[in-house]
């Protein structure tokens, strides 16, 4: 799977509406949601940061500050890796999710759930590469300053930010029954 393929809504499988959850059920389902928002709020802020940079015409002096002031720098330098508490973050919520929440799930999955979560499993593989190309390219950047390492690095993050966004949002709305209907704890 590539990152368009990720992101094809007409090849995603699709669950049937499920008028029969009570409003209790429904809100449990949804408390996926507001664990992803976390996720929203931390590539909100890299996304206005890069921003800024792009809107100001940062000179080189301007974007080496920035980026020795960015988190992923300190995590370079805390952790050997750029990504640090945030993609060890991610990685772990997809661990929950594969090893736990999902044969949770699997336990009372019809054939069309559980082609649901394949597929988020196969997203799953895509964001994770896609977090270690922005790994490669933020550590380039961090180590040498300039427009064109800032540029390949911003690339990076929107297609990881666009992934993300698209995942959540399939995996929200399709997870919303199943993990209501069934309460199983997020």
């Amino acid at each position: 799977m590539t990152p368009a393929d990720l992101e094809d809504e007409a090849a995603r499988p699709k669950l049937p509406p499920d008028p029969g959850l009570s409003p209790q059920q429904r809100a449990h389902g949804r408390r996926l949601a507001q664990i992803h928002d976390m996720y929203r709020g931390e590539l909100d802020a890299v996304a206005a940061l890069l921003a800024e940079l792009r809107v100001d015409g940062t000179g080189g002096d301007r974007l080496a500050t920035a980026v020795e002031g960015m988190q992923l720098t300190r995590n370079l330098a805390l952790f050997g890796t750029v990504c640090g508490r945030d993609c060890a973050l991610l990685q772990h919520h997809h661990d929950i999710e594969e090893r736990w929440m999902f044969p949770a799930i699997a336990e009372h999955a019809s054939d069309a759930v559980q082609a649901v979560l394949d597929r988020l499993i196969a997203e799953h593989r895509v964001i994770h590469d896609l977090i270690e190309c922005l790994r490669q390219t933020a550590t380039k950047l961090a180590r040498n300053p300039d427009s064109l390492s800032f540029s390949e690095c911003a690339a990076d993050f929107e297609r990881l930010d666009r992934a993300i966004r698209s995942h959540f949002g399939y995996e929200e709305t399709q997870l919303e029954t199943p993990l209501g209907r069934h309460a199983i704890p997020i």
